[in-house]
C-alpha cells in the first residue's frame, strides 16, 4: 500500500511539473526591433483535433465558423500584402499529459492522431510544430523570424487563454511587437480571455 501511495504522489508531482512547464511563457534573447521591419501572421493551433463542433470537446458551430472565417480572411489579406503566414501546430509530447489526454481527451493532439493537420485550407509560408503552449518553445520559429527580419507578429488562433496568450507573452519577452486580431481568436473561457487580453495590452500588445 505504501508503494502505491508513493507512486501516486510521484505521478501527481510529475504531472503538475509537466502542466506548469507546458503553460509557462518562454524567455529568450531580446531582438533589436529597429532591425526587424517586417510582419508575420501567426495561425496558432487551428487543427482538426481542436476545431470539432459539438460534443464534450467541441465548439459552438456559429462561433467556430465565424472565427475560422476571420482567420481565413486574415491569411488571405496577409498573403496579398506579401506578409508571411506561419502555421503553428500543437502536439502533446510530455508523457503524463499525453497519457491523460489519451484516457480523458479522446487522444486529441497526441502523436499518431489523424487530426493534427490544419483545419483550414491554408498554404502557410512556414509550418512548425510545438509541444508547449508558447510557440517560441520551438526554436524554428525564432530562426524563421530572424532570417526574414520579422519584428511584428499578428496573432490568431486558439485558445486565447492558453497558447495564444502564452505565445504573445513569449514574443513580448523577446521584444517583438504584438498585435492580436481579437475576432480571429477562439477561447472557451471568454471572461478569462478578456483578463489575459487586458494583461497583454498592459505589456504593450495591441488588440484590433
Amino acid at each position: 500500500m505504501a508503494a502505491v501511495v508513493v507512486v501516486g504522489a510521484l505521478f501527481v508531482i510529475r504531472l503538475k511539473y509537466e502542466l506548469r512547464r507546458a503553460n509557462t511563457p518562454t524567455t529568450g534573447e531580446r531582438i533589436d526591433i529597429s532591425m526587424r521591419p517586417n510582419l508575420a501572421l501567426l495561425v496558432i493551433d487551428i487543427q482538426k483535433d481542436f476545431t470539432s463542433i459539438g460534443g464534450k470537446y467541441g465548439w459552438d458551430e456559429a462561433y467556430l465558423k465565424k472565427r475560422l472565417a476571420m482567420i481565413s480572411t486574415a491569411a488571405v489579406k496577409a498573403s496579398q500584402a506579401e506578409i508571411p503566414v506561419i502555421a503553428i501546430r500543437h502536439v502533446y509530447r510530455a508523457p503524463l499529459i499525453r497519457l491523460m489526454i489519451w484516457f480523458f481527451g479522446e487522444g486529441r493532439g497526441i502523436p499518431g492522431s489523424k487530426g493534427l493537420g490544419l483545419a483550414l485550407p491554408l498554404s502557410p509560408d512556414f509550418d512548425i510544430v510545438k509541444s508547449l503552449s508558447d510557440g517560441f518553445s520551438s526554436p524554428e520559429l525564432e530562426g524563421y523570424l530572424a532570417a526574414n527580419r520579422i519584428g511584428t507578429l499578428l496573432l490568431t488562433g486558439l485558445d486565447g487563454c492558453h497558447c495564444v496568450q502564452n505565445t504573445a507573452n513569449g514574443a513580448l519577452n523577446r521584444g517583438y511587437r504584438v498585435e492580436i486580431l481579437e475576432n480571429a481568436v477562439l477561447s472557451r473561457d471568454k471572461a478569462g480571455w478578456r483578463k489575459h487580453a487586458e494583461a497583454l495590452e498592459g505589456r504593450g500588445a495591441v488588440l484590433t
